[in-house]
C-alpha cells in the first residue's frame, strides 16, 4: 500500500503541484506586473525557463504531462460545450464571423509566407558570404 502511494505521489501530485504552482505564479505576475500577457502564458514561460535551466528536472514532470497530452481532447470537452450553448446567440452573426477567420487566415498566411521569404532569402545570402 505504501508503494502505490509513493507512486502516486511521486507520478501525479508532485508534478500537479509543479504546474499549479507555476500557473499560480504567472497568475500572480498577471495581476502585479504584466497585464498585458495571460497569467496562464507566463506560469508556462517559467515553467520552460525552469525546465531549461534544470531547476525543475523533466524527469518529475515526464509521466503526468505524456497523461495529459494523451487525454487532452477530454480537457476540451467543457470549451466544446459551451460554443454549443453559445451558437444560438451568435447565429445573427455567423456569415460575419465566417468572413472574419477567413480574412485572418489569409492575411496571416500572407504574413507569415512574407517573412519566410525573406528570412529565407536572407539566410541563402547569408550563407553565399561566408
Amino acid at each position: 500500500m505504501m508503494v502505490y502511494i509513493k507512486k502516486l505521489m511521486l507520478n501525479i501530485m508532485l508534478p500537479l503541484g509543479i504546474i499549479f504552482t507555476f500557473q499560480l505564479l504567472g497568475n500572480l505576475i498577471n495581476k502585479y506586473l504584466i497585464n498585458f500577457l495571460p497569467g496562464p502564458i507566463i506560469g508556462m514561460l517559467l515553467l520552460l525557463t525552469a525546465l531549461i535551466f534544470n531547476i525543475v528536472p523533466y524527469k518529475i514532470i515526464e509521466v503526468f504531462t505524456a497523461f495529459l497530452v494523451k487525454h487532452i481532447s477530454f480537457f476540451l470537452i467543457p470549451t466544446n460545450i459551451s460554443l454549443i450553448i453559445i451558437v444560438p446567440k451568435i447565429q445573427n452573426y455567423f456569415i460575419r464571423i465566417i468572413l472574419m477567420l477567413v480574412i485572418s487566415l489569409i492575411s496571416v498566411i500572407i504574413v507569415t509566407g512574407t517573412f519566410a521569404n525573406w528570412y529565407n532569402k536572407k539566410t541563402i545570402k547569408g550563407d553565399a558570404d561566408e
